[in-house]
This record gives structure tokens, sequence and C-alpha cells, in this order.
């Protein structure tokens, strides 16, 4: 399970954001450790013991506020997902582009991102088998990678030009406000995530032990891992120059040159980067598909292979709405500047902040159910009582909505107009889709507790789906035509 949580959480696309920070990325993380990971981590550890659901976080917030919030949760989920994927694999185009093809424009790097969309598609419906070995390597080749980037800077630490990136100082390294809106969003969304070991809780021996250890092991080596990577390309490249999509190829190759090496470690990140969705598509679509046979979710997400039961409504969808995201940033974008960095920036920030909203909900979910279920055997408890609680929620709460604000607008930064209203826009459309399901929900949820009434029509006329149909269907003699 600790190899589990490493796997989902550590990812190469976020090593150069984390890296842009400066040095003062360092005190960050270790300050998000202690003021954020920790009442997160121990909140998800009483929620996961307590409640070891296959569901995870989506079955706690249906606990603690019903279906409703069930169906908005499962909604940003996996809409984060299907965000998340195109701003990834534009990073994947530019490091491409910059190791065999440095003169390819703005639209063929974008066509790339459709290209990978589409291979992630085929994985996601072939079998469970597939991914996992496919997110398995992948997660070798990441841990091998940083590592590489700490010998990278320990290289240059050492050598003739030592240290010169930047200079190292008590100054440097201090926290101060406008760094805090560069890190508190990225260095949060670094250790999101430790409850996904809970969908995999029927696999555990013992659940209610292993979820607050794993998570502290994990948190450790996640914190020790990003620490790593920021430093070695810190020591290597000034974080004002650090790119955000080709960040990682510029660092090795500054340190090994732009031989074979720095070629194989290339396209090993390549792989690094489109194996990391893998594990979080798969998790996204199969969790919608449960979604949907609940009713939370449109009908179409629950449509699985006859042959290999894998979720192919979830994930042709997930594709879809990937593509689609893909082309019209792309359009936009290339209104305005046709630059592949904010490009990914935006996506990147847009699917950020849906990721975040369901810990919002799971952090107020885990003080209702405090409330509610007091009977419930706690194996782990977070420490502190009432005001442990308390404090844990708020701490996580305000962290969250900061991370929320910068990702939309940092005051301490030149204001682009354009990105920001993208965001915005996106969020809106979002926000409207997602109270559009929510009134739906009733009625996908008659139709799954009882099936029978998609395929009666009324002799009046009555839809069998709407709550008039479902009504009359389940009267002793309602709905008898077929």
């Amino acid at each position: 399970m600790v190899l589990f949580s490493v796997c989902a959480i550590l990812l190469l696309s976020q090593v150069t954001l984390t890296a842009q920070i400066g040095p003062s990325a360092i005190v960050w993380t270790v300050l998000m450790i202690a003021l954020f990971f920790l009442p997160y981590g121990l909140m998800t550890a009483e929620l996961g013991s307590t409640y070891p659901d296959t569901g995870g976080i989506y079955s706690w917030i249906v606990r603690a506020f019903g279906n409703r919030w069930g169906t908005r949760v499962s909604w940003w989920y996996w809409l984060n997902v299907a965000l998340w994927v195109p701003s990834v694999y534009l990073m994947f185009s530019v490091v491409l582009s910059d190791m065999f093809f440095p003169d390819l424009g703005f639209w063929p790097q974008v066509g790339i991102a459709l290209v990978l969309i589409a291979i992630n598609w085929g994985v996601n419906v072939l079998t469970l088998e597939t991914g996992k070995w496919v997110s398995n390597v992948g997660a070798i080749i990441t841990v091998g990678v940083i590592l590489l980037i700490g010998v990278a800077g320990l290289i240059t630490w050492n050598g003739d030009g030592s240290a010169t990136a930047f200079e190292w100082t008590t100054s440097s390294m201090i926290p101060t406000a406008a760094t805090m809106a560069l890190a508190l969003p990225i260095i949060i969304y670094n250790f999101l995530g430790f409850e996904l070991m809970s969908s995999a809780s029927n696999e555990m021996r013992n659940p209610r032990r292993d979820v607050p250890r794993t998570i502290i092991i994990a948190g450790v080596l996640i914190g020790a891992f990003y620490l790593i990577s920021t430093i070695g390309m810190q020591v290597v490249t000034p974080a004002e120059e650090i790119s955000e999509t080709s960040g990682l190829l510029d660092v090795l190759t500054v340190v090994f040159g732009a031989g074979v090496f720095t070629t194989v470690v290339g396209i090993g990140i390549l792989y690094a980067f489109f194996a990391a969705l893998i594990p979080w598509t798969i998790g996204a679509n199969r969790a919608a598909a449960e979604a949907a046979e609940q009713g939370d979710l449109p009908p179409v997400f629950k449509k699985m292979s006859a042959t290999r039961r894998t979720p192919v409504g979830a994930a042709g969808f997930t594709a879809l709405v990937s593509a689609t995201i893909t082309l019209v940033y792309g359009v936009l974008f290339s209104l305005t500047n046709g630059d592949i960095d904010a490009l990914f920036w935006s996506l990147f920030a847009f699917s950020s902040i849906v990721f975040l909203l369901p810990y919002v909900a799971m952090s107020l979910a885990f003080l209702r159910l405090r409330s509610q279920d007091p009977q419930a055997h706690r194996p782990y408890r977070v420490p502190g009582g009432v005001v442990g609680a308390w404090t844990s929620v708020l701490l996580v709460v305000v962290l969250l909505v900061a991370a929320v604000f910068f990702f939309v607008w940092n005051p301490w930064a030149e204001f682009d107009a354009t990105t920001t209203w993208l965001i915005l826009g996106g969020l809106a459309a979002t926000f409207i889709a997602q109270e559009i399901l929510v009134r739906r929900s009733s009625h996908w949820k008659d139709r799954a507790e009882h099936p029978e009434l998609s395929a009666r029509v009324d002799l009046e006329g009555i839809a069998p789906d709407t709550p008039e149909g479902a009504e009359r269907a389940l009267q002793p003699h309602g709905g008898e035509q077929s």
C-alpha cells in the first residue's frame, strides 16, 4: 500500500512546478507537511480506518451529506482527471519536441497530445493487468529520474560551477507572501491522494491498522523525493529559468550533455509522463462507472465491456472531454500567443481547482461523521478530541481555499487576463453542468434501483424516467404496457 500511494502521488510533471518556486520551496514543503499534510493525513487515517469502504472519499461524503453531494464529488473526481490528462500530455509533447523535433510548432505539439489521449483510452479499455504493469514501470522510472536529478545537483555543487545557479542564503529561503502564492497550490497538490488506498481496502489484510501506517510512511517518502528533485534542479538551473514543460530535460542536458545517456533518460521521462496518468484514469473511470450504477452519474458512464469488464463508457467519455478541452484551449491560445507553457498552466490550474474541491467536502464530512455517527468503532482517532478535530479541519480547509484562490490569481505576479478568464469560464461551465447532473440524479437513481422502469411506457404517455412515471410504474397496476 505504501508503494501504491507513492506510485499514484509522486509525479514527474510536478517536479518542475515545485522547483520554479525557488529556494523557499524547501521551507514551504516542510511547513506544508506540518500544517497541511499532517492534519489531512490524520483525518484520512481516521476516515479510512473507521469506514474502509471501497468507494473511499465518495462513500464518506455520501454517508455524511447524502447522494446529491455524492453526485457532485463523483463529477469533480472524474472531471479533474479528464482535464488533467491534456496538461500532462502537452508536457510530453514539449519534451519529445525538444529531444527529436526542435522546430516542431504549436499545433503539431497539440496533435501529439491528442494521439496520447487516444492511446490512454486504449489502455483503459484493455484489462486492468495491462494498466498495472504500465503504471508500475512508470513509477520505477519516476523514482530513478528523481534520484538522477539529485545526482546532477551533487555533480554541479561539487564541480567548477558549484552553486552558480543561485546563492543559497537565509533570506532567499525565508517564505514570503509572493512565494506563498506560488508554493501553496503546488505543494498542497503534491500531497493529495492518500484516500486512494481506501478504494483498495478489500485487498488489505488489516485496513484499520494499515491505513494510518501507510499514510505516515508514504508521506515521508513523497516529501523526501520532492525535496531531492527540487534542490537538485535549483542547484543546476536558476528557478526563474526552469520551464514548466521541458525543465527536467534541460537540467539533465546541462549536466550530462545532449548525448545518448540523456536521450535514453529522456525517453524514460516520456514514458513516465504517459504512465503516470494510467492509474488515475483507470481509477476515475471505474469510480465513475460505480457512481453511475448507483444513479449518481449519467448512465453512459456505467457501460462495461462484455468480455474485459472494463469501463468503456467512462473511458470513452474521458477521452472525448480531454480531446475537446485540448482543442478548445489550443484554439483560444493560438488566437493570442500560442505559448504551449501557458496552455499547460491554464489546463493544469483548471483541473487542479476541480481536484481540490472534493477535499474541502471530505474535511467537512469528517466533522459531520464525528457528530452524527459517534458510536462507530474508530480504531484510529485524530488526537486532541473535539479541539484536535476542529483544528485539523480548519487548517486543511483554509489552506485548500487559499490554494484555489492562488490558482486563479497571483496578486504578486503580472496579471494574465487570458489564463484567468479561461480558468473562471471553465469553472463556471463545470458548476452549471454539475447542478444539471444533481437535478437529474434522482431519475437515474430510480432507474438504477428499478431497471424495469426504463422499458415501460404509460398508457397516458407519461415518460418512465420522470418522477410521475416512476411513481405510477411502482403502483400495483401501473405501467403494464411495454
